[in-house]
C-alpha cells in the first residue's frame, strides 16, 4: 500500500510524493537527527511494472521547527530485486503530536499546575519537568497574598527555541482544586492539573 509515517498523497507515476511526519514537542524543542521509513509504489518506466519500495529518508531537526516544516529530497535511485528504480521526489511535511502536558503558543510554552486551596493559600516550591529533561524550579505564591485560580505567571527565555537563537516564554498556570490532599503518605506531591488537552491529572513530580 501507498503510504508513509503519516499520511500521504497516492499519485499514481513517479510524480512528487507529499508525507506527514509526526513529531513530538520534545524532538522540536531539542533537535537533532530523525529517521522516517516511507513505503510507496514506483512504476518501473521501461517495463511499466509497479514495485512496492521502503525508503529511509533521514534529516536533521532544527530546534523550533514549526508544523508545516518541509523537508525536500531528490529522485534517489535504488535497487529491488534486481532492478534500478528511480524513486520520485519526496517532501516530507512536519507535523506536531499534541502533548500531555505543554500547549505551544508560536515560540511560547503553557502550562497549567493544579494547586489545592490550602496550598494555594502559602508559599510552595515546584520543580517543572521541562521539554529537554531538566527541571525549573519555582515558587508558587505570590507576596501579595494567595494564588487564585486561573492566575498566570511568565517565565522568559523558557519557552521554545527560535531560528534567532532566542527562546520564547513559558505561562504557567495555576488551577485552585480542592479535591486533591495536599500531602501523601510519600511526603508532598505536585502535579499538573487537567491541562488543555483534556488529559486527567497526574503526580509526575515530588518535592
Amino acid at each position: 500500500m501507498d503510504g508513509g509515517p503519516g499520511g500521504a498523497s497516492r499519485p499514481t507515476g513517479n510524480e512528487e510524493r507529499q508525507y506527514e511526519v509526526p513529531l513530538t514537542l520534545e524532538e522540536i524543542y531539542n533537535g537533532g537527527r530523525k529517521s522516517v521509513i516511507v513505503s510507496m509504489t514506483v512504476t518501473h518506466t521501461p517495463s511499466r511494472t509497479p514495485y512496492n519500495v521502503q525508503h529511509r529518508y533521514s534529516f536533521e531537526v532544527s530546534p523550533g521547527w514549526k508544523e508545516g516544516t518541509r523537508i525536500s529530497f531528490a529522485p534517489t535511485k535504488v535497487q529491488s530485486d534486481g532492478i534500478i528504480l528511480l524513486l520520485p521526489p519526496v517532501t516530507l511535511i512536519v507535523m506536531e503530536k499534541r502533548h500531555r502536558y505543554f500547549e505551544r503558543i508560536g515560540d511560547d510554552l503553557l502550562v497549567d499546575v493544579a494547586l489545592t486551596q490550602a496550598q494555594a493559600k502559602k508559599r510552595v516550591k515546584i520543580e517543572l519537568p521541562l521539554l529537554d529533561g531538566k527541571k525549573f524550579s519555582m515558587v508558587a505564591g505570590m507576596r501579595s497574598g494567595r494564588i487564585e485560580h486561573g492566575m498566570v505567571r511568565e517565565f522568559p527565555g523558557r519557552g521554545m527555541p527560535s531560528k534567532k537563537g532566542k527562546r520564547g516564554k513559558l505561562y504557567v498556570r495555576f488551577r485552585v482544586i480542592s479535591n486533591r490532599p495536599a500531602f501523601s503518605s510519600n511526603g508532598f506531591q505536585q502535579s499538573f492539573g487537567n491541562n488543555l488537552f483534556g488529559t486527567n491529572s497526574q503526580n509526575i513530580f515530588g518535592i
